[in-house]
């Protein structure tokens, strides 16, 4: 399973002051929470037990016991060293436990009410994001994948009520950023997908959906599976098409 950690910055968009200061000390205080009672932390936080199934719930935990338990697992942090089929399958599981509902209509809603929708990622994972603008842009036909960076910053300077969709696994790639950073001035929705950690563009996001995928490099190529970003689009279009068609 996906970490506390992992998480929080996945529900990040949906949390408020309060569950920030719990997670806070959580944070500092994870061995000792992880064997309290919900009383106990209830106390330490200054909150009501129910504040704390809330945040609980909104992590996508059963509930407390089992955000407990989280802690205490350190062994969930990475994939297991397993053969290539269960290997892919443990990410695999991680990516669905990721999928956001709340989330995904709110990015819905976005993409049903934008004028045009722009896809942009480069290097291999533009392959993604190509396949993905095409199968949107045959149910809405206002969807498309913009080749070049200077493109669709002259489109985002000279259009209005525009999406930017914005794709890259490390969430660092210079040109997805220098996108990113015209869509905020120009003052249109962005939206991006990136890797389950802290990243630039995810931060610049109006919504920012996360996958998993273990980091992997030899020889300075770059074998990080993009598998996890197809699975994250696919469940976001078939909840699109459901809604257009």
């Amino acid at each position: 399973m996906i970490t506390f950690s992992q998480r929080v910055l996945n529900a990040q968009y949906k949390l408020n002051e309060t569950e920030e200061a719990i997670i806070e000390y959580i944070n500092a205080h994870q061995e000792a929470v992880s064997h309290m009672t919900i009383s106990k932390l209830a106390e330490a936080t200054y909150v009501a037990p129910n504040a704390i199934t809330r945040l609980c719930h909104k992590l996508n935990y059963d509930g407390f016991v089992a955000l407990k338990l989280a802690l205490r697992d350190t062994k969930a942090s990475s994939v297991p060293d397993t053969p290539g089929a269960q290997r892919q399958r443990e990410v695999i599981e991680r990516n669905f436990e990721l999928i956001d509902q709340k989330r995904e209509e709110n990015v819905i809603e976005a993409l049903k009410n934008a004028k045009k929708v722009l896809f942009f990622a480069v290097g291999e994972t533009s392959y993604v994001a190509h396949n993905f603008a095409y199968i949107f842009n045959a149910v809405d036909q206002k969807t498309q994948f913009v080749t070049y960076e200077n493109q669709i910053i002259y489109e985002i300077n000279h259009d209005h009520n525009l999406v930017i969709f914005c794709i890259s696994q490390s969430g660092e790639t210079h040109q997805v950023l220098r996108v990113a950073e015209a869509a905020k001035v120009g003052g249109q929705q962005l939206i991006s997908l990136t890797g389950l950690h802290h990243n630039s563009l995810a931060t610049l996001a109006d919504m920012a959906l996360y996958s998993y995928s273990p980091h992997r490099t030899w020889q300075g190529y770059n074998f990080t599976d993009k598998t996890p970003l197809f699975i994250v689009m696919n469940a976001l279009f078939d909840d699109y098409f459901a809604a257009i068609v």
